[in-house]
């Protein structure tokens, strides 16, 4: 059986668009493929070696912090032992070890290209170049670009040079069509309008608190549910903010952080999804796929990427980035018509366009 090594600076327990899109793939290959898993101790407490359901995956200790993240000397140690081992290697980036690890093998290198940071300061600027010309390195070197979108990957400088190598892969979140669906037929007479993800600043979440002022003026009757953790220390400065600017507002509920099963609460309790993402950070949205599968709409930031899964399936209302007074008429859209929603349409749509058959075709086609 042939062997791949996937590298990642973050993977489970850890949890991520980016994490999930790799356990979705690890599921599919690992009857194809022996896999090894290469990535970091985020939080210096996890165990150095683990074998879970015939998939190994190593740890590294961290050596310092950059930003979001973070670079391993000992992951770049352990990719020179382990890449000689592979047949194939599986990149996902953006992997802050990126510059040495794409020269330190000679191996089929494969790249999955998610996301570029943004840059609002004079660091993140520097951060950005160094992920941005190092990418643009390892597209030139690896045999294969495998992108959620080539909408969001071709909006990046220069990188419509390199299309012959772009495969676009769209990503699925496993669908089950015994998931509860609400009639939304909402007795209440309030639309419940939901976000789940990072509380971080790209996330554009003062604009949903702003979105629910003017609402609140309008006499839409509203509830806001903002999950995600309220303890990630990554974002404290943004949450306390988002926290104080929402202080008082009844029609605001955080929900914190969700587990697997809190999450089928979620989604069956709202009637619409919201992701007003600022910045490309946000590459692609899989929290809009989650929604989708429980038959629930969503409205999105019309940025390049974010904006796909509302385009093929029609499930949804895109509104410009930052501008709050469109954001509250597509809210008040769905509030306005909250019986016509059909949640088993919604479903059917979302599965015809993101299914698990056409990303595992696409990607055996590759590796096997």
């Amino acid at each position: 059986m042939k062997k791949l090594l996937i590298v990642t600076d973050f993977y489970l327990p850890h949890r991520s668009g980016i994490t999930t899109y790799i356990e979705n793939l690890v599921k599919i290959l690992n009857q194809n493929l022996e896999i090894t898993i290469l990535t970091g101790d985020y939080n210096n407490s996890l165990k150095k070696f683990e074998q879970i359901d015939n998939i190994k995956i190593i740890r590294s200790k961290i050596s310092f912090n950059v930003s979001r993240g973070f670079y391993s000397l000992a992951l770049i140690n352990e990719f020179i032992k382990e890449s000689k081992k592979a047949d194939y290697i599986n990149l996902h980036f953006p992997l802050t070890e990126i510059f040495p690890l794409i020269f330190l093998s000679r191996k089929p290198i494969f790249l999955n290209y998610h996301c570029l940071p943004n840059s609002n300061t004079f660091f993140s600027k520097l951060v950005y170049f160094y992920f941005y010309f190092f990418g643009f390195i390892s597209l030139l070197i690896s045999k294969k670009v495998i992108v959620f979108t080539k909408d969001y990957f071709y909006s990046f400088l220069f990188h419509k040079l390199i299309n012959k190598k772009i495969i676009e892969i769209l990503p699925f979140i496993k669908s089950n069509s015994k998931k509860i669906i609400i009639n939304n037929a909402n007795t209440n007479s309030k639309i419940r309008i939901g976000f789940l993800g990072r509380l971080s600043e790209e996330k554009g979440l003062e604009h949903l608190i702003r979105a629910s002022s003017l609402m609140k003026n309008n006499n839409t009757n509203h509830l806001i549910y903002i999950a995600g953790d309220l303890e990630d220390n990554r974002f404290r400065k943004n949450i306390n903010k988002l926290l104080k600017t929402s202080k008082n507002k009844k029609e605001i509920i955080f929900l914190g952080k969700l587990s697997d099963e809190k999450k089928k609460d979620f989604y069956n309790l709202i009637d619409v999804l919201v992701l007003p993402s600022l910045n490309s950070f946000e590459a692609f949205g899989l929290v809009q796929l989650e929604a989708m599968s429980y038959g629930k709409p969503v409205i999105a930031s019309n940025l390049k990427g974010v904006r796909i899964p509302i385009q093929l399936t029609g499930n949804g209302l895109l509104f410009r980035k930052d501008d709050v007074k469109e954001l509250v008429k597509c809210i008040e859209y769905y509030y306005q018509n909250l019986k016509k929603i059909d949640n088993k349409h919604i479903q059917n749509s979302y599965i015809t366009h993101f299914n698990q058959t056409n990303f595992k075709k696409l990607f055996l086609s590759i590796f096997i």
